[in-house]
């Protein structure tokens, strides 16, 4: 699936329309696909309208390239690009960005993606398995 990259700020990004699910709730959103993230990050606002208690997932500490910030690490259903698997994402109220992140865990193990800067767009394709 090809998505192409968002305007925001003057700057395109590779943003992308997802689902998130939990305890019989969902809440659509987007979030960008970030290959430097380890693990996929959401604004604990996310958390909430899913009925996800934040704090009672696994507290863990993520240092980034301009911070560090406190989460907590819940499993969800995710569904982006037609698919939907389960993942561990990360939920916290100190998330400074504009966007929700999907990282390497759990996303990029689901997914061949390619990010083409020129065309500015996205690609996104199931791995079989």
């Amino acid at each position: 699936m090809k998505f192409s990259y968002q305007l925001f700020r003057d700057s395109y990004y590779p943003i992308i329309p997802i689902k998130i699910i939990a305890n019989g709730e969902e809440v659509n959103t987007s979030a960008i696909v970030d290959s430097g993230a380890s693990i996929s990050i959401f604004s604990g606002s996310v958390a909430r309208q899913i009925g996800i208690s934040m704090e009672s997932g696994e507290k863990r500490i993520f240092q980034g390239a301009s911070a560090k910030l406190i989460g907590y690490i819940h499993n969800v259903t995710m569904h982006v690009a037609g698919k939907s698997f389960e993942c561990k994402v990360a939920f916290s109220d100190e998330l400074n960005t504009s966007f929700n992140l999907l990282g390497r865990e759990g996303f990029f193990d689901e997914f061949l993606i390619n990010f083409n800067e020129k065309q500015r767009e996205l690609l996104i394709e199931d791995i079989q398995k």
